[in-house]
């Protein structure tokens, strides 16, 4: 790779992990489902010029963002909003690769080998030792459903891979506007004060907004789309695992978060698992390879 794109893909990274702390101020000032509803709905007004019609693919577009735009994200933000804090919650985010892998098996009948073996029992060991540790205890609830995010990301990977030729932007349009009117029935029917957190809604807040819809959903993805067109998956892998040690340091760095032996522990067993499998994973099957979605 050469230099400037290193940079590039260093930079996306941090973005990636920065929009766990941009995602946590949103939710401190919106309710979940209503932030989530606001962030699909603005992404596919800024993305509308992508929202073509891709024949014989949009029943799969649909249920890709049905299970990536309203379940995957409504069970992420329900996870930090939940946890009250990032460092956690950014290690769980990459379980998505173990149950990729898993799923593979089971809907698509794929072999693996022992080493991705390893990774996978690494990866969730590494969250059951996170889970042990008396800081991280009070945040369990949290970490289960980011956790369970992770395992709807997961399916909808399986399901992009079904499809060939659906440019990212394209894709992004399209899972912001299937999923925004859903979102905003279940807000209104089981929240309350959306109204309110609009007309209250201050600097941080807006910013919290603009930075996921903006910066992380358009910048960063197209930015990883444009190396993922010049490079191998493999040689960018390892960047995309950089996404939770950015989201960690934040989280230090900015709300001042513990950080405990056992959680350092665990985190890099955690990492360590997932670089295996997305390593492995970059040779045999490069569209199971996840991006950080936060």
């Amino acid at each position: 790779m050469s230099f400037p794109h290193i940079v590039m893909a260093l930079v996306i990274s941090a973005i990636w992990g920065f929009s766990f702390v941009a995602s946590k101020a949103g939710l401190d000032h919106f309710p979940p489902l209503f932030f989530t509803a606001l962030r699909f709905l603005l992404v596919a007004i800024l993305l509308s010029p992508f929202l073509k019609i891709v024949k014989g693919r949009m029943k799969a577009i649909f249920w890709i963002a049905i299970t990536v735009g309203v379940f995957h994200f409504t069970f992420l933000y329900l996870g930090i909003f939940a946890a009250g804090g990032i460092t956690a919650v950014a290690i769980t985010s990459q379980l998505i690769a173990p149950f990729s892998v898993i799923m593979a098996v089971v809907i698509l009948k794929e072999s693996i080998g022992w080493r991705r073996i390893l990774g996978i029992v690494m990866a969730f060991g590494g969250v059951m030792v996170l889970g042990f540790d008396p800081v991280i205890f009070d945040q369990l609830e949290g970490v289960a459903l980011v956790a369970v995010a992770g395992l709807f990301m997961a399916l909808g990977l399986i399901l992009m891979r079904q499809i060939q030729n659906v440019r990212t932007m394209s894709m992004q349009a399209w899972i912001g506007a299937i999923s925004a009117l859903p979102l905003l029935l279940l807000s209104f029917a089981l929240e309350s004060g959306q109204v309110a957190s609009v007309v209250t809604m201050g600097w941080e807040a807006f910013g919290a907004l603009a930075f996921v819809v903006i910066v992380t959903t358009i910048i960063a993805h197209g930015g990883w789309y444009y190396l993922i067109q010049r490079y191998p998956i493999a040689a960018l892998t390892p960047f995309g695992l950089l996404a939770p040690i950015f989201g960690v340091a934040f989280g230090v760095i900015l709300f001042s978060e513990p950080i405990t032996l056992r959680f350092l522990l665990g985190g890099a067993i955690t990492l360590v698992g997932v670089a295996i499998i997305n390593l492995r994973t970059a040779k045999k099957a490069p569209n199971l390879v996840n991006e950080p979605e936060v």
